[in-house]
């Protein structure tokens, strides 16, 4: 079980997600082989700094890994730095009869809003041409600064599975967003970072297994 972790300030989660696009029989263990990732495309605040996708060698998570970026408005920012996004897209291979959804996201990041200001980290996946999306917001307020820590989770009944038997693209969106609310800025900054060091973004995408029915 993993549960929200904050290093420094305030944050709350809204967990958000519909029906799952494909039944399937209940079943725990991942399968013992047969599993593959693979980038297949990248695209906005992270496009080109996006590195490398690792699936765990229990087939219970996979890791992003990527340079940081950042949100942020005042002093020395662009009118289009208020907001980042960053969409990636995987090709995910599973053997037949099984089929898996995001069960938990893990994901850490640092940043300094002045009074006033206020930001939000949003992460979300969904699986390309099916209905519904699974996502997390942690907002913060200002003043704030240091490093922030998340470990979202999401309950089994609101778990979103992949198609049986279809190969459909994993979607996962990265978003942040800071606005300047009441705060200066025109003698102040405030900003987000998703990372904790300039070359290193890690995100950790925790799995949840089932059978498909039988056919």
């Amino acid at each position: 079980m993993f549960t929200p972790v904050l290093i420094a300030g305030t944050a709350a989660a809204l967990v958000a997600a519909t029906l799952s696009p494909a039944p399937a029989t209940p079943g725990e263990t991942p399968p013992p082989d047969g599993v593959s990732l693979e980038l297949a495309t990248v695209s906005g605040a992270c496009g080109s700094h996006w590195t490398s996708v690792a699936l765990s060698g229990d087939r219970t998570e996979f890791s992003l890994f990527s340079g940081e970026f950042t949100s942020r408005v005042g002093v020395g920012s662009k009118p289009d730095e208020s907001h980042r996004n960053c969409q990636i897209a995987l090709s995910v291979r599973v053997p037949t009869g099984y089929t898996y959804a995001i069960a938990g996201t893990d994901y850490e990041g640092h940043g300094s809003l002045e009074k006033g200001a206020r930001g939000q980290v949003r992460v979300e996946n969904y699986f390309q041409g099916t209905p519904g999306k699974s996502s997390v917001t942690h907002p913060f307020a200002g003043p704030f600064q240091g490093g922030w820590k998340e470990a979202d989770v999401i309950f089994d009944s609101a778990l979103l599975y992949a198609p049986c038997g279809e190969n459909r693209a994993l979607n996962l969106n990265i978003a942040l967003r800071v606005e300047a609310g009441t705060s200066d800025t025109s003698t102040t900054r405030s900003f987000l970072t998703y990372g904790s060091t300039p070359s290193g973004a890690e995100t950790v995408y925790h799995l949840a297994w089932k059978r498909c029915p039988a056919a």
